[in-house]
């Protein structure tokens, strides 16, 4: 039952997010929904061991960037490493979480990471996108009591929004155009629900499996609340096939959980 309240709500936020389908974008949900399905039949082991070679290839595409700045990307390598920064600062933080390290050690390590996805997106031009997930990712840490790395977040913050002020892009716009009232509460319950129902999942058992979705869909509903109510002028609902990219191992990690599979 659990299972299905998860894959009907995460169905309804895809709807409300492309609001209107086409051939094309059908046949991308249903791929998307196909890739979920996979990553919930993956072993816990297989997902947790995607964490280096994720980390290793977000390093890569920073040293390829420092080489080699004004290097041509098509959009979709820049929604790749866009992808590629956010999961790999993801699954470190999860793994994180659950050995508890060294507070200089944990710092250190959260910096770099923060500093090569940003300086990633930096060079994609969409280091605006860094704010959400800056915002989403001091509130987990308060939340799990790791107050005294805040601080280095906050500070990271501003400078991304500095940085992004710096390139030219506009942090606050007009809004996100063609979005009827109904879709607005659709888009900010479903989020809110998957994240409430993903919080759950962290009180029963406070592993990867359970804290991935968890912040996940902070993360998500950050972002559609600093575009809907903040009016951000950039964000997952302005790039609906990013979007998608975030959500499906959010949704086959947490169908995994509920399921019980490990």
């Amino acid at each position: 039952m659990k299972q299905i309240f998860i894959a009907m709500t995460t169905m309804l936020l895809t709807y409300s997010f492309f609001r209107e389908f086409t051939l094309a974008r059908a046949l991308i949900v249903f791929a998307a929904a196909a890739a979920a399905f996979c990553i919930y039949r993956l072993p816990q082991r297989a997902i947790e061991a995607m964490k280096y070679p994720l980390i290793v290839l977000c390093f890569m595409v920073t040293v390829l960037f420092f080489f080699y700045p004004k290097i041509a990307l098509a959009d979709p390598a820049r929604m790749a490493i866009i992808f590629l920064s956010f999961y790999s600062f993801i699954l470190y933080l999860m793994g994180m979480e659950e050995k508890s390290q060294d507070f200089f050690k944990e710092v250190t390590a959260l910096s770099i990471l923060f500093f090569s996805a940003g300086f990633n997106l930096f060079m994609t031009g969409r280091l605006v996108l860094m704010i959400s997930f800056a915002l989403a990712l001091i509130l987990f840490l308060f939340i799990l009591g790791r107050h005294r790395i805040i601080p280095f977040i906050g500070a990271y913050t501003i400078i991304a929004s500095f940085m992004s002020y710096r390139q030219g892009a506009g942090i606050l716009g007009s809004g996100l155009t063609g979005l009827s009232g109904i879709n607005k509460y659709i888009l900010l319950g479903a989020s809110f629900a998957l994240l409430i129902a993903s919080f759950v999942l962290v009180m029963k058992k406070s592993t990867l499996t359970g804290m991935l979705p968890f912040f996940g869909f902070l993360y998500i509903s950050m972002d559609i609340l600093m575009v809907l109510g903040v009016k951000f002028s950039s964000g997952l609902l302005y790039q609906p096939i990013l979007f998608l990219a975030i959500l499906v191992p959010l949704t086959g990690v947490m169908l995994k959980t509920e399921g019980g599979r490990s």
